[in-house]
């Protein structure tokens, strides 16, 4: 089967977007809101994605020195997105959930141009998930029961339209990004220029960490660190700085790794190894300058912090070329490097889709208000008071906010 590009998780960050708040006033029905020639939405997915651009205008509002939660009047006022455009809120909601429609049509007419359709395995599994989204949340492992119908179907919104909305398109934007730009795509990004792009964007690196202090534990389990004498930091420092000797001088960080383990009776190796985007290293910005700064095939010691913090560690810089030649003979490393090089250049693309589409909207969209979804706080001096659903929308935004620095 051939492997999907993961988007950004889109699924889990579009679902966790939505706010688990209730409301009232919106009736059910079948009415439609965009479509074009081959594709019709329900008013619930308008309706979604209002609320989505709600939560993201009033992230927005909250930055302005004049914004006040105890009242609408935000809404009346100008927010700057982060492509600095600079709108009133509420038509800036109003216009992003147009934009996300729209969006949502033209990845389905781009799909059926390019003859393409979704993984059927990948548009089940994604179906499943949001079924258990829908009827005990995102939270249910964690013993947590928020069923997110509760805080749509008040609003109007179905099943059918979140489904659509989550599962069904993150699915319909996955293949299509794979009939663009995979083997045989209408952009396709050839072995070669993969290649490339893998070789002046990554990084792959090992290290060996060593702490500079001890760690102690008293009988009420807390723990203290201790910074270590100065002549045990120069034998760990000394022994370290031999291991980099070796190392520069032709033996292998293989080698180097075994005898530090066995000099120090480990269970298992403490050496760390990543292949990772560079702008995206892992290790801290110490070792990554330390990084950027070594030869191919070489290594040097980097101390990271001071005193009952201090660490020192073994940094070694593999060959990325070398890396490149057999990186790509897995399909999950390929779709993550492909994913990384062309997921701006896409999102770009399906926003050019959007504005070229020829659709319809239906009027009764305009008699939707973002302010629909505001809940206004209780002037109080007291500690505020939070409800489960509150929580629950907080722990969304930080779940969206946690898988997007991830990818």
């Amino acid at each position: 089967m051939k492997p999907t590009v993961k988007i950004g998780s889109l699924l889990l960050a579009v679902v966790m977007a939505c706010s688990a708040i209730f409301a009232s006033g919106c009736s059910f029905n079948k009415e439609w809101s965009y479509k074009t020639s081959d594709k019709e939405l329900a008013i619930g997915v308008y309706i979604y994605c209002l609320d989505l651009a709600f939560q993201q205008g009033q992230t927005l509002a909250k930055k302005l020195d004049d914004y006040d939660a105890t009242n609408d009047k935000w809404f009346d006022l100008e927010i700057t997105d982060d492509d600095g455009n600079t709108a009133v809120a509420r038509q800036w909601m109003k216009d992003k959930a147009q934009e996300m429609c729209l969006e949502f049509l033209a990845v389905e007419k781009a799909l059926k141009d390019e003859g393409a359709s979704p993984d059927e395995a990948t548009l089940t599994a994604n179906k499943q998930e949001s079924t258990t989204y829908w009827n005990v949340g995102p939270y249910a492992q964690y013993g947590q029961i928020m069923p997110m119908s509760k805080s749509l179907e008040p609003y109007g919104i179905s099943y059918e339209s979140f489904e659509y909305c989550t599962a069904v398109h993150s699915a319909n934007y996955s293949a299509l990004f794979d009939a663009v730009y995979g083997a045989g795509g209408s952009q396709e990004v050839t072995d070669e220029e993969l290649s490339k792009f893998f070789t002046e964007k990554y990084a792959d690196y090992s290290y060996i960490p060593v702490q500079l202090y001890e760690s102690t534990t008293d009988d009420d389990g807390q723990q203290t660190n201790a910074a270590l004498s100065d002549d045990k930091i120069k034998e760990l420092t000394d022994e370290l700085e031999g291991y980099v000797s070796d190392i520069n001088g032709g033996k292998s960080i293989d080698d180097v790794d075994k005898a530090y383990t066995e000099k120090h009776e480990l269970a298992q190796s403490a050496m760390v190894s990543n292949v990772e985007q560079l702008e995206s290293f892992s290790a801290g910005d110490d070792l990554k300058t330390a990084f950027e700064k070594l030869d191919t095939g070489k290594a040097t010691t980097v101390k990271v912090g001071e005193g009952d913090t201090a660490m020192l560690y073994l940094l070694y810089k593999k060959d990325i070329n070398e890396t490149a030649k057999t990186y790509f003979e897995s399909a999950s490393n390929r779709a993550t490097v492909l994913s990384a090089m062309k997921t701006d250049d896409f999102k770009k693309y399906v926003e050019g889709l959007a504005k070229e589409l020829d659709y319809d909207k239906n009027g009764a969209v305009d008699g939707y208000d973002p302010k629909m979804f505001f809940v206004a706080e209780q002037p109080t001096t007291a500690a505020p008071e939070t409800t489960v659903a509150e929580d629950a929308a907080d722990d969304a935004q930080t779940e969206e906010e946690a898988t997007t620095s991830a990818e």
